[in-house]
């Protein structure tokens, strides 16, 4: 598709929403008569404020509060769903079974479902708005996943390119797996504090890292959306230095904002930084200068 059309869509996406096909995701079930006690004590999120019909955005983390998983929960009958990222599918299983001793838990692993996620007017007042679902914000928006099945009507929906997507997420400062988040991070670094996180709830694992952080409220880096003139030469993992030419991040997405052609990307910057900064790419000695937007999610 090329990028008149992407550009449109991605106006017409902020203005009115639009449908997207989720990727690959690991899905777990967790059941059995401790199942809630247990989960209770193992995530960042006070699983008594899960409302039936929605999904609920948690974190599972170490000792020593570094993110081990961001989890999507709900309640499927007397279980509980867990959805995360694929990539991390035996990591997060050990995870959980570690923490298993006399409890009656049982995890098992889900079976792929074929899921549409839309978002704003589309999924709210449009022609499948009567169309159940489970109600998840995925966007930084009110929405609503939906199952497909074989003539299921939304099989007609027109869905929006993955491209556009990635550039709704980069541009709303939205942290995912594998580009921003990973097992390394501190989830207020991420902004995941004001989504995944109750600080008025009992114990879990690494709630004492998390507690003393927001007691002294700062973390060393903070993720910030950084935006670039209309070009090339921006690309995850390139260094993003100070006037100075001292180093104080990275870039870790990258996308075009099809219908203005500035380039976005979101960075971790160390605490106390200030523009102006740039991007040098030394394979092509092109520099690029940055702004903070004032959409940074954190």
């Amino acid at each position: 598709m090329d990028e008149e059309k992407l550009g449109e869509q991605l106006r017409l996406a902020r203005s009115e929403g639009g449908c997207f096909l989720l990727p690959r995701r690991l899905l777990i079930r967790l059941s059995g008569t401790d199942a809630f006690r247990y989960l209770h004590g193992q995530v960042t999120r006070d699983l008594t404020r899960l409302v039936p019909g929605e999904a609920l955005a948690a974190c599972i983390l170490t000792p020593k509060g570094k993110l081990a998983a961001p989890l999507l929960i709900w309640r499927e009958g007397e279980d509980f769903l867990l959805e995360s990222a694929s990539e991390i599918e035996e990591a997060l299983l050990a995870r959980l079974e570690r923490y298993i001793v006399a409890d009656d838990v049982s995890i098992t692993l889900e079976k792929p479902r074929q899921v549409v996620h839309c978002f704003g007017k589309v999924a709210f007042e449009g022609s499948i708005s009567n169309q159940a679902g489970l109600h998840v914000s995925r966007l930084g928006m009110p929405g609503i996943d939906r199952e497909v099945g074989e003539g299921d009507s939304l099989c007609q929906v027109s869905l929006l390119d993955p491209a556009v997507v990635e550039a709704l997420r980069i541009e709303r400062s939205l942290p995912a797996w594998g580009s921003e988040l990973n097992g390394e991070l501190l989830p207020p670094e991420a902004g995941l504090d004001l989504t995944h996180i109750d600080y008025d709830r009992g114990c879990y694992p690494g709630q004492e890292v998390i507690s003393r952080i927001k007691s002294v409220g700062k973390v060393n880096r903070n993720l910030h959306l950084l935006v670039a003139a209309p070009g090339g030469g921006l690309h995850p993992g390139q260094a993003v230095l100070s006037r100075d030419g001292t180093e104080s991040g990275a870039l870790t997405s990258v996308t075009t904002q099809f219908d203005t052609g500035s380039v976005l990307a979101l960075c971790f910057l160390k605490r106390g930084v200030e523009e102006p900064l740039f991007a040098f790419d030394p394979l092509t000695g092109l520099k690029r200068d940055l702004t903070i937007s004032r959409n940074s999610g954190t």
